[in-house]
């Protein structure tokens, strides 16, 4: 007699969406003239790369279904075209500056003066340091489909990834929980978990990026308390 394994939960499954950046590129000719100027202009890093633009790309238009494609698009491919490190005294502005960088050439790309405008707003909003509330309903998509590629599994990929090309410390040897301490994520890459991951839950905007956010959350705190067992402490409160 054979015994049957229980059925394994079934994995999450957001809506078919262009996976590929060739894909999302060719929802609109202009892209490809959006896309080049990016490349152009935008300095990557650990956290901000092409992959990183393509996944905040198909979560706005996960998150902004009755807005245009081709500016929900355009609004994630440009939304970092100013990157500046974490540590740069400039970094608040980053986003200013990139929606000023949008508003000016997009009309260039094919885009009209209303829908440069429009991005550009989005664009302007979406930052976390900014702690804009978007006007529209592109600016919500944007900031949440941005937020989201900072939780879950990647987010854990990305945080790590940033601490190490800043030198941070991976955690605190004694209070890795800033339980008896100021969180300071810019000494140790655990506590940027506390500064800011573990509260962005609370912080989206559209049903499908407060769905989303609380199912990455709940990863990133199942990673912690893994970590917390390998440290033999005990795990972070809620």
């Amino acid at each position: 007699m054979t015994s049957r394994l229980p059925d394994r939960p079934q994995a999450h499954r957001p809506p078919d969406l262009p996976g590929t950046l060739d894909r999302l590129l060719a929802l609109d000719a202009r892209l490809s003239g959006v896309w080049a100027w990016v490349q152009g202009q935008m300095q990557p890093d650990a956290a901000h790369d092409s992959a990183h633009l393509a996944r905040v790309a198909r979560w706005t238009l996960r998150c902004a279904p009755d807005v245009p494609p081709a500016l929900a698009v355009a609004a994630a491919l440009t939304h970092d075209v100013v990157n500046l490190p974490k540590n740069h005294p400039q970094r608040a502005q980053a986003s200013e500056l990139s929606a000023q960088a949008v508003q000016a050439t997009l009309p260039g790309l094919g885009f009209t003066p209303g829908e440069a405008r429009e991005v550009a707003l989005a664009v302007r909003d979406h930052s976390h340091s900014r702690g804009a509330v978007p006007q529209t309903p592109l600016g919500e998509a944007l900031q949440d489909a941005d937020r989201l590629d900072a939780l879950g599994a990647l987010g854990v990929l990305r945080v790590a990834g940033v601490g190490g090309q800043l030198g941070r410390a991976p955690l605190h040897p004694d209070d890795p929980w800033a339980q008896r301490r100021e969180p300071d994520d810019l000494a140790f890459t655990v506590d940027h978990f506390f500064t800011k991951l573990l509260r962005l839950d609370g912080t989206f905007r559209t049903p499908a990026g407060q769905a989303e956010a609380r199912r990455r959350t709940r990863t990133m705190r199942a990673f912690l308390a893994e970590l917390a067992s390998e440290l033999e402490v005990d795990p972070p409160g809620e």
